[in-house]
This record gives C-alpha cells, structure tokens and sequence, in this order.
C-alpha cells in the first residue's frame, strides 16, 4: 500500500471555506475512487490554518495515475492558490503496517 501525507497553511479566514472544499472533493473520491482506501482532514489542535491530508492507496498508481487525474482534483489544485499560503508540502509512505 502507498500512503502520502499532504501539509498545508490555510489563509488566515480562509480555513472554512478550504475546509468545505476539501470535504466535497472527498465526497467524490469516496463515490468514485475504489483503490483509494483513506482520505482524511486534519487540523492542528490549537492552529486551524495548519491542515494535514492523510491519504492511503492500494498502490501509488491509484494516486499518480487515478486521483490526480480526476477533473475534481484538478480543480482543487486550480483553487488552492486563494485559500493556502505556499506550497503544500507531499510525503510518500510505504505502509509497513495496519492496525
């Protein structure tokens, strides 16, 4: 299994708004992407601008080749220029283990 874990900083009153935008994405993911396993929002306790994506796939090409082509993927990736401050930063993971 291939895990990659997204961090981001959202604009500063901005949080809700990505927040929702993330959570329509993952409604669509969920309803469209088998070999995505897990797609999950984060925020740091005590810093609601500091937003982590975890992300589990059958295998990396269920991410490079199946998620990042989705038109909802896409768009997000369009739209993030006016809700995070930089780049988002990208993990890669080998799942060793599942509890």
């Amino acid at each position: 299994m291939f895990a990659l874990v997204v961090r981001f900083k959202a604009r500063k009153g901005k949080e809700k708004e990505l927040e929702q935008l993330i959570r329509e994405m993952t409604e669509k993911v969920r309803k469209n992407e088998k070999d995505t396993l897990m797609y999950d929002l984060h925020r740091k306790l005590g810093d609601s601008t500091d937003i982590l994506l975890y992300e589990r796939y059958t295998d990396k090409n269920a991410w490079e080749g199946t998620h990042c082509s989705t038109p909802y993927f896409k768009a997000l990736l369009d739209a993030f220029p006016q809700y995070i401050e930089g780049k988002p930063e990208l993990t890669e993971y080998e799942v060793a283990g599942v509890l």
